[in-house]
Formats: C-alpha cells, structure tokens, sequence
C-alpha cells in the first residue's frame, strides 16, 4: 500500500495527492474494523463447544487457513488455544 501511495503522489498534484493520502489513513481502520467483524463470526462459527477459545483442530474444521498457519504465533502463552483478543493483538502487530 505504501508503495502504491508513494507511486501516486509523486504523479499528482499535490492538492490529489494530500486528499489520497487522507483517504488512505481514514479507509485502514475501517477495513481493519471490517476485518474484525468478520473475524469475530468466523471464530464464534468454528468454536464447536463454544467456550470463547479456538483449538488449532477448531481453526482447521472452521477453514481459517491463516489462523491455522500463524496459531503457534498468535498463541503467545503457549496454552493450547486463542482467543478473540490474541487474534487482534496479532492483527495490531502487523
């Protein structure tokens, strides 16, 4: 995205490309709010016996291909499962 902004502003005027940059800094929480929202209902979705925690076994039957693939990472206590919150500490991160 930064790459794609500097390639544009540098091709704008500068009133485009102040208003590009505007857009970009307001849409970032609004898709990252989007992405939390639809996070939230695929966890409560794949969380079989619905104690607010994902197992890597409930990621898997649930398809969350990219929880499955980071879950040692977003499990930072090493308990076994994650949570709601450590997904979004994880999604912060990035």
């Amino acid at each position: 995205m930064r790459i794609v902004l500097d390639t544009l502003t540098r091709r704008l005027p500068s009133a485009f490309a102040g208003a590009l940059i505007t857009i970009s800094a307001v849409a970032a929480p609004v898709a990252l709010a989007d992405e939390t929202e639809e996070l939230k209902t695929k966890f409560a979705a794949s969380d079989s016996n619905q104690d607010g925690k994902l197992t890597v076994d409930e990621a898997k039957a649930g398809g969350m291909r990219r929880i499955v693939r980071g879950f040692d990472r977003i499990d930072s206590d090493g308990d076994g499962f994650i949570t709601v919150e450590q997904i979004e500490e994880m999604m912060k991160s990035r």
